[in-house]
């Protein structure tokens, strides 16, 4: 508490009549209700401070339920078994951000770890603002060290017989059956925020990125042979990912609502390929009142090397050879978000603040559900359960 008190005090020592202090609490629920694999995931984040140029953040993962270990194929007569996960990831930022009239210029660093991986990065992006304010230019680059815990297999044996991780014990020490493969991640981004009247406002954001390394599952197995056999799942080391979306916002002043348009479109070098759509409505209710609903609609197409059923003869639903995978985001699939959000702002002011306490004060909780339709993918021949979820969601921020 004497490190915070004292970042605070030189943060704020430059301008006397500035805020002091933002504190943001936030935490979301990630339910997946599936009779068959269940899987819960509690993000609490909480960001202490954020006054003037310095700021600093934690957030964690909670994550429980059943995994799908073993991804057997169509024709083969194992059935997909299940394991117990459980694990917690700790995510802790920190950054400076400097600002000069119109000009924004942030770094911002992350280190996270959990039992089987561990993630460094290192983000900068800068921002201006010209043409009386109503167009902001924006550019961000950030880069990425990663390292996932795998099985200690020597790199010349055959991908066909390399074996998958079957538990963190033991990872990130000097285990003889346990080694660190190295994941290096870029992404880069730029955004064109345009106030077109005082009612109207479009972005247009294109993001791009850069991933090499392992960027499989180690836990994973896929049966590759009519006869049963597994391997560890098998991507390719290199991929490269680009987008561009467009959103509009307007502002329907007999309504008093806001409306949201957004589409985007998604292609990488595995040949996956998808789309976006999503609407929005925010309405003020009372004067610190609002309620948001949403909907979104995503579509996406299957990897180069996707299948359902790697275990030989020709192929029915894509390329048996060099790659294979058991992950379902890399099958063709679509998906509906349908949710809401009710947010609520207080504002004080010096000599009357919110509970006697707070300059401002604001409050959300959300809902949202998803429900996806998976095209080819299945769990040995079989339909798969795991395919509703809900997001649920609490926060809460104050400003001293």
């Amino acid at each position: 508490m004497a490190v915070g008190a004292l970042v605070l005090a030189l943060a704020g020592a430059g301008e006397t009549q500035a805020q002091v202090a933002d504190v943001d609490v936030r935490t979301t629920v990630f339910s997946e209700p599936s009779p068959d694999s269940e899987m819960t995931v509690l993000n609490p984040s909480v960001t202490p401070w954020d006054a003037l140029s310095v700021h600093a953040g934690y957030e964690a993962d909670i994550v429980s339920g059943a995994s799908e270990p073993t991804k057997s194929g169509g024709i083969s007569p194992d059935i997909v078994s299940h394991a117990s996960v459980t694990d917690v990831r700790h995510v802790a930022s920190g950054g400076i951000t400097l600002r000069r009239k119109e000009t924004t210029l942030s770094v911002t660093y992350g280190y996270g770890t959990e039992s089987d991986y561990r993630s460094q990065s290192i983000s900068v992006s800068g921002a201006t603002e010209f043409l009386k304010r109503n167009t902001r230019l924006e550019l961000s680059y950030s880069r990425g060290f990663d390292q996932v815990c795998n099985v200690n297999y020597a790199d010349s044996l055959s991908p066909t017989l390399r074996p998958r991780l079957d538990s963190s014990t033991g990872c990130f020490t000097s285990a003889d059956d346990r080694k660190t493969d190295d994941v290096d991640l870029d992404s880069f981004q730029g955004a064109w925020t345009q106030s077109w009247t005082p009612v109207l406002t479009t972005q247009l954001v294109l993001t791009g990125g850069l991933q090499h390394g392992f960027l499989g599952n180690p836990y994973r197995a896929v049966v590759i042979g009519s006869g049963g056999q597994l391997a560890q799942e098998h991507h390719p080391e290199n991929r490269a990912r680009g987008a561009a979306a467009l959103r509009m916002r307007y502002y329907i002043k007999g309504m008093d609502t806001a409306i949201g348009l957004g589409v985007r479109g998604y292609s990488d070098t595995w040949d996956v390929l998808s789309q976006t759509y999503e609407l929005e409505a925010e309405r003020y209710i009372l004067k610190w009142l609002r309620l948001l609903v949403r909907g979104r609609y995503y579509s996406q197409t299957g990897a180069l090397f996707w299948s359902d059923d790697y275990t030989g003869g020709e192929p029915k639903y894509g390329p048996r050879g060099q790659y294979w995978t058991g992950d379902r985001e890399l099958s063709p699939l679509s998906s509906y978000l349908l949710g809401g959000r009710v947010l609520m702002n207080f504002h004080g002011r010096s000599g009357d603040r919110v509970i006697g306490m707070f300059l401002d004060m604001d409050a959300s909780f959300g809902l949202d559900v998803i429900k996806t339709n998976l095209d080819e993918f299945t769990w040995a021949g079989g339909n798969v359960s795991d395919t509703f979820a809900t997001v649920a969601s609490v926060g809460l921020g104050a400003s001293f």
